[in-house]
């Protein structure tokens, strides 16, 4: 196997806001290949798709979920959920 052949991993920093999250993982190419999008982990309770990022907290036995274009926003919305749960 070649040097060519061998596909080079991304080195991704343990601080989730210091990552470059959309560098990391493809874009999703069209919509008709599957309905569902394949959501990637970027954090506990954080996954990203290809163009957003996706928060899902489940409090009380209710599962929030918020989409968010901006991966600051969702650290912080998912930061505050789980503070308000004293789980942080």
């Amino acid at each position: 196997m070649s040097k060519k052949d061998k596909k080079k991993r991304k080195e991704v920093p343990k601080d989730p806001s210091q990552r470059a999250i959309m560098n990391l993982y493809p874009k999703r190419k069209s919509l008709r290949k599957s309905l569902a999008p394949t959501y990637y982990p970027v954090d506990h309770h954080i996954y990203y798709d290809g163009n957003s990022f996706r928060v899902r907290v489940r409090l009380d036995g209710k599962t929030i979920t918020l989409n968010t274009p901006d991966k600051n926003k969702a650290i912080k919305f998912r930061d505050r959920l789980l503070k308000k749960a004293g789980r942080v």
